[in-house]
């Protein structure tokens, strides 16, 4: 596991990364491949002192990326909750894998997500600006890989590269707990 440490507007305190360290190595039990583990902490000048270090862990095991943000009064405090979030995370992602390889019927649930349809809702359109960019390596892969990558990162939405089509799509959660699936085709 290779453990990268950033500081936003904030040094990290003497010691943190050996805590770090030892919260995030239970992870290592729990999923397969844990490559790179980064630990981003910023500082914030909020009303609430319990909020004024926020703690963003990312995970990246083989394909699969876990990831949890937590504030608190203290780094370390924030950082031993999104450990416990994560773990929770890794333990459903190792259940789903183990479910989705047994399970009867998996190819029937796939295309049921395929036919989806999204809704067509009346939203008012809000000027805004665009405050930050997230880049990612987009990896090909099927819609239920999809699906649980957007279940993991905790997420309405996943934007994905559809291996079976070779074109980027949009896996999205409707208001019943269904998904929907944007699929747009090239003019």
């Amino acid at each position: 596991m290779k453990l990268t440490i950033r500081s936003h507007n904030t040094t990290v305190f003497p010691g943190f990364d050996e805590h770090a360290e030892k919260q995030l190595a239970r992870l290592e039990r729990l999923l397969p491949r844990v490559d790179d583990v980064i630990v981003e902490v910023g500082h914030e000048e909020t009303r609430s002192l319990a909020h004024r270090y926020v703690v963003q862990v990312t995970v990246h095991a083989g394909t699969s990326i876990l990831r949890a943000e937590e504030r608190g009064a203290d780094p370390r405090a924030a950082l031993d909750v999104a450990a416990d979030v994560l773990a929770r995370q890794s333990r459903r992602h190792k259940k789903r894998l183990h479910d989705r390889q047994h399970a009867p019927g998996a190819k029937e649930t796939a295309a049921a997500l395929a036919a989806a349809q999204p809704d067509e809702g009346d939203e008012e359109y809000r000027a805004g600006k665009v405050v930050r960019v997230k880049s990612f390596e987009a990896k090909p892969m099927s819609q239920e890989e999809a699906l649980a990558q957007m279940d993991l990162v905790g997420h309405d939405f996943f934007l994905f590269l559809d291996a079976a089509t070779n074109d980027y799509a949009v896996l999205y959660k409707r208001e019943g707990g269904d998904y929907g699936l944007l699929a747009p085709k090239r003019a």
